[in-house]
């Protein structure tokens, strides 16, 4: 009897291509903040700032950055519901934001865990920032309003959160987004409900994190000077 051994087929490796810079970073063990090409929801690459520095075991894609100027104006004093994209090809810190479609891509991503905000990141520096004073970090499970728009505060408990040196970790901060709010917490109104989180001295409305239309406190980095810039993040755990 006659037995013929055929050779097995050989099984192609697919490496998916990275759609978050956490991904990105898993996958090629890159290490330096940089602008690296990452892949949208159509399999297109496109230019993406990514973070790995800032946050110890943490890699961060930049969703939205915008100057004080840029933030006060009726096009971005809107929730990340809206499709209002700026400059998407040619990321950038002070009028910046990428569409909907591929903020849904990177934040459905499996790598994509938390979402965050900064002041004044320093693509120029090693690490991005120097501490985390002005600095709002929430995982998705938290709250998973951060694609919506909702005509109503809701309370979050945060992984941290710092405003003009306050901090605390694991507390229950309000945040809001409309059609004419972006997404922010409000200082006086945070000292009163949900946990209560009380950061002294307020100016009177002072809102934090991106939406700004009512008074600012200059204490606040993000609203220092007109150049002053708010920083949106979708990141994620990485593995060395």
């Amino acid at each position: 009897m006659l037995i013929a051994i055929l050779p097995l087929a050989r099984l192609a490796v697919i490496i998916p291509k990275p759609v978050t810079c956490a991904a990105l970073k898993n996958q090629y063990k890159v290490s330096n903040n940089g602008y690296y090409s990452l892949y949208d929801h159509t399999n297109k690459p496109h230019l993406a700032f990514c973070d790995f520095q800032s946050d110890p075991g943490f890699a961060w894609t930049l969703i939205e950055s915008l100057s004080l100027t840029h933030a006060r104006t009726s096009t971005f004093r809107k929730s990340f519901y809206y499709n209002v994209p700026s400059n998407e090809c040619t990321p950038n810190w002070s009028n910046y934001r990428i569409s909907k479609a591929r903020m849904i891509a990177i934040k459905n991503a499996a790598s994509s865990t938390h979402f965050r905000a900064t002041c004044n990141f320093n693509s120029d520096s090693e690490k991005g920032l120097s501490d985390r004073r002005n600095y709002l970090r929430v995982s998705f499970c938290a709250y998973g309003l951060f694609l919506q728009s909702r005509n109503r505060w809701n309370c979050a408990v945060v992984d941290y959160i710092n405003i003009r040196g306050t901090s605390c970790s694991k507390c229950s901060i309000p945040l809001y987004s409309n059609g004419i709010n972006h997404l922010h917490t409000n200082v006086p109104y945070a000292r009163k409900i949900c946990g209560r989180f009380n950061v002294p001295n307020p100016t009177s409305n002072e809102q934090s994190f991106g939406h700004y239309s009512g008074a600012i406190n200059r204490q606040f980095s993000c609203t220092e000077s007109s150049s002053s810039t708010t920083n949106w993040w979708i990141g994620g755990a990485f593995f060395d």
